[in-house]
């Protein structure tokens, strides 16, 4: 029983998909007209979105409104070609290649479309084979019939019969429903409702992204199909769209309808077989600038300028009709380019001349031919646009704009003056004469000029001097007027401790890039007063043989230890170890360990760690390619440490074999050690008790002799200062106190001999064989 529900649930969920699969196309025939509305403007809203702004190129001056009319400081650099005067476009238009067709973005984002849940209701909808009716019957006699029109689209009656459904609507199935009932029943009423609904087979053909065959719902109409198939491509037509019924066209579709007017009354339902044909387009025009919808429009032929306009959303407020640029193929395949006066205030005859495939329209600005106005911009308070008098002069547009109270630059001013022939001057301006009223500088303006005032920054580089060595914040600082060495050390947080006032030294540039070197005494005002010109460098150097720390640290066996301050570069390790009151009676002064920090830092200076990588042997690996084997690893760390005799300096009091000692030394006096270490390939690892004239091999044996992996030839003795013996004598030495015995585990080579005598077996069998061919031959 269990297994039986399951396999009822399982076809209930099948089903419902396969229903949920084949309504899943909206009828757009059904929409309300506040729905048609609503996906209107979702597609002008994808459709307003224009392609970003290009990068701005350098310009100076550049004046492109009120809120950006400053010039940039590269003002040297500006290439003489993008000079513009602040009357021309602000931005080019959109280049023609990147306009696109119109009602291209209806399509590029996948919308879900579901149908409402009365559609299944439409008067209009016509029944066929496989619909689901539900009847209603109430009255003297109360029914419910669930039918199913059959493949010859008649339903059965119980007690009434058959009756053909195929071909009528809702409405005519319900009247002749209750006829045929009318036979068997009396004093009844009833309703007919749609239930299941059923699938049909469409095709989409043509210039569409998806072309190919559907199965859809019966309620599927033409827009649906263009939808489902990812709507026409790059070449598809939107404006002829037919619709194929055996064999005939029966509708065409313009999109164009719907996109402009939301108007989709030429949208139809498809049936079985039909076929939805998407053709290439047509003529095409592109039209771009002050326009409100730029992009590339299908005409269905014989549209002029103006109605291209209408299409394109009507000319924005900024439009200059008065020339509107068309760019045409002519027939012996050349450009040609013709000016367009649509205006209908315009004293001469409308150009609305009818467009042909190809043709190119550009709508310009009225910014681009402003008339009685001037510009200012750069260092003053009040930028813009201002209108212009015959006698306005640059003084007058100067008060309008009004300088800032600092940093102008008096020395020049620009007015960039644009001709009809498209040339730009530029005319210097002396702007004190200007001020002042000098007539050479206080020129008249004519239309479109712009002035510009510059900053000292703009047109002066900043200065700079530097200061290295013994101050707290060495580095580059601003050359400020009348800036003497004095003042940048000041600006530098003064003198480190150890910085010599003595002198310092000034190395200068001169405008030849020769450079001069100089001493001045900082001791006094006469040297600290020294002026710095630009890009001066002062160096402060150090007091010879400064140091800030020179101390060393002693630990262990020793009666005072503890950091000492080194009294003079010359001090030893015997005066040091007198000044800390001498070994105490435990210490072990020939196991003593000197460390000094600084042989690391100088051995990475010198590169070893990377010379001794560099040094390890290269190996093939199983794959065959050569790897480093890593024989040891090098520790500069471990290279600190020195090699004292400390019994020869304790003998000579410190005249044979004393070591200097350096700041940041550390020295560890060990305690008397209680015998000898052995170590490694012996019978027992540990410590033996010390018996005065005994040899290495004595102690090799009292700790059990040599293991079978003992490299007896590597055998090495440490003594307690550090030295290290090796070699056939080692055995014989005498073993002192406190000395250290390793003895290696001897490397052995793994070998397969069974595998080595096949193969020597396998050729001399193959020589042999070899020799008794030939000799048979």
């Amino acid at each position: 029983m269990r297994k039986l529900i399951i396999f009822i649930i399982l076809v209930i969920v099948l089903v419902s998909l396969n229903w949920f699969r084949a309504a899943r196309a909206q009828d757009l025939g059904s929409l309300s007209a506040d729905e048609l509305s609503r996906l209107k403007q979702q597609y002008e809203a994808a459709g307003a979105a224009k392609p970003d702004a290009p990068p701005p190129v350098y310009q100076s001056p550049q004046i492109f409104g009120e809120d950006s009319l400053t010039l940039p400081k590269a003002l040297p650099q500006m290439p003489a070609a993008v000079v513009q005067t602040g009357f021309e476009q602000s931005a080019a238009p959109v280049p023609f290649e990147e306009l696109r067709p119109f009602g291209m973005e209806l399509f590029t984002q996948p919308v879900e479309l579901n149908p409402p849940a009365d559609i299944a209701s439409s008067d209009d909808y016509v029944l066929g084979p496989g619909d689901n009716v539900l009847v209603y019957v109430w009255g003297r006699v109360e029914r419910e019939y669930n039918l199913t029109l059959d493949r010859e689209g008649k339903v059965f009656i119980p007690k009434a019969g058959d009756l053909v459904g195929w071909g009528l609507t809702i409405e005519q199935f319900t009247d002749r429903m209750k006829q045929h009932l009318a036979r068997v029943y009396s004093d009844f009423d009833m309703t007919v409702s749609l239930g299941k609904i059923r699938s049909i087979r469409i095709y989409v053909t043509g210039e569409v992204r998806q072309p190919g065959a559907y199965t859809v719902s019966s309620l599927t109409s033409v827009l649906n199909a263009i939808f489902m198939a990812g709507g026409p491509n790059e070449r598809g037509s939107m404006r002829t769209i037919a619709v194929k019924r055996n064999g005939e066209t029966v509708a065409s579709v313009d999109l164009y309808d719907l996109l402009l007017n939301g108007n989709n009354a030429s949208d139809i339902r498809l049936r079985t077989g039909d076929a939805v044909f998407v053709p290439v387009a047509g003529t095409r025009v592109a039209i771009r600038g002050e326009v409100k919808r730029s992009a590339l429009y299908e005409l269905c032929g014989g549209e002029t300028v103006t109605q291209l306009l209408e299409l394109a959303g009507r000319p924005t407020p900024q439009a200059y009709l008065d020339r509107i640029m068309l760019e045409r193929i002519t027939e012996q395949g050349e450009w040609e380019v013709r000016d367009l006066n649509l205006s209908s205030d315009s004293t001469r005859s409308r150009d609305d001349v009818a467009l042909v495939d190809g043709d190119r329209i550009t709508v310009y600005s009225i910014f681009d031919l402003r008339t009685n106005m001037v510009a200012i911009c750069g260092h003053v308070k009040h930028p813009g646009y201002y209108e212009r008098a015959d006698s306005t002069r640059v003084s007058d547009l100067i008060e309008r704009g009004q300088l800032r109270p600092y940093d102008v630059y008096f020395d020049r001013a620009d007015v960039f003056r644009r001709y009809p022939d498209r040339r730009v001057e530029v005319i210097p301006i002396d702007l004190t004469g200007a001020l002042a009223g000098d007539p050479s500088s206080d020129i008249f303006l004519t239309d479109r000029d712009s002035l510009h005032i510059y900053s000292i920054n703009d047109v002066k580089r900043e200065q700079y001097v530097y200061v290295e060595g013994d101050v707290e914040r060495p580095g580059k600082y601003p050359l400020y007027e009348g800036m003497t060495v004095g003042d940048l050390i000041f600006l530098a947080g003064s003198f480190q401790r150890g910085a010599d006032r003595t002198q310092a030294e000034l190395a200068r540039l001169d405008s030849l890039g020769r450079v001069t070197i100089g001493y001045v005494t900082l001791m006094d005002s006469t040297g600290a007063g020294t002026p710095l010109h630009e890009d001066d460098h002062v160096f402060i150097r150090r007091i010879p043989e400064w140091e800030n720390e020179r101390s060393v640290t002693i630990a262990g066996e020793v009666r005072f230890p503890g950091t000492y301050w080194l009294a003079n570069r010359d001090e030893t390790l015997y005066q040091l170890l007198k000044r800390a009151g001498g070994f105490t009676p435990t210490a072990f002064p020939t196991g003593l360990v000197y460390e000094r920090r600084s042989i690391s830092e100088s051995l990475r200076r010198l590169n070893v760690p990377t010379l001794v990588e560099h040094s390890q042997p290269i190996i093939l690996d199983s794959a065959g390619v050569p790897v480093k084997e890593a024989i040891f690893t090098f520790q500069p760390e471990s290279m600190s440490r020195i090699i004292i005799d400390m019994e020869r300096i304790l003998t000579t009091d410190g005249a044979d074999g004393d070591v200097v000692i350096e700041p940041g030394d550390r020295i560890f006096v060990p305690p008397t050690p209680s015998g000898i270490s052995i170590m490694g390939a012996v019978g027992a690892n540990g410590t033996l008790k010390y018996v005065e004239g005994r040899r290495v091999k004595d102690y090799i044996q009292r700790a059990g002799n040599f293991t079978r992996q003992a490299d007896k030839g590597g055998t090495r003795l440490i003594r307690a200062g550090g030295e290290v013996f090796a070699g056939d004598d080692v055995l014989g030495k005498k073993v002192q106190l406190g000395d250290i015995i390793v003895v290696p585990s001897e490397i052995k080579r793994d070998r397969d001999w069974l595998k080595t005598i096949t193969t020597v077996l396998t050729a001399t069998t193959g020589l042999v064989t070899s020799a008794y061919i030939i000799g048979n031959l």
